[in-house]
This record gives C-alpha cells, structure tokens and sequence, in this order.
C-alpha cells in the first residue's frame, strides 16, 4: 500500500502505478479492496463500480453486475450457506 503521508493525493500520478480513475478519497480502491480481505469477484465488483463514473460510465457498471451475478449465482457453494 502506498503510504499518502498526510493522506491527500498527491497531485501527479504515475499512469501506471496510481491511475486516476482508481484514486479517489484518500485512499486508492486497491488498498480498500485489500483492507476488507474481499475475494476476487467481489474485488472487482468494487473496482468496477468506484471507477464507472471517470472511465467506462455504463460498461464498467455492466462488470461489475457480472461479478455481483457470479456471486449470487455460486453463493452456496463458495460462501457455504
């Protein structure tokens, strides 16, 4: 994770290591999706729903329902209830 120091973003991003669509906040959705130890599907139902509005709008939104529907679809199975 990337120590913010104060905890603002830094105002140049590296397009490679701090894209600006995942950083939002004061943290970046990486470090958010590691923080609450999420599982690949619901990672990235999270990654894709914090980036739909500053990168692919609806397309983004239609991933992210793809993972959210792969969860519920194998929920017994993968979360044992």
């Amino acid at each position: 994770m990337r120590d913010w120091g104060d905890g603002n973003i830094p105002a140049k991003r590296d397009p490679i290591t701090q894209p600006a669509h995942y950083v939002r906040g004061k943290i970046e959705v990486v470090q958010a999706i590691q923080s609450l130890d999420l599982d690949y599907c619901a990672g990235n139902a999270v990654k894709y729903l914090c980036r739909f509005q500053s990168k692919n709008g609806l397309e983004d939104l239609r991933k992210a329902r793809q993972y959210i529907t792969l969860m519920i679809d194998n929920y017994e199975d993968w979360y044992g209830e």
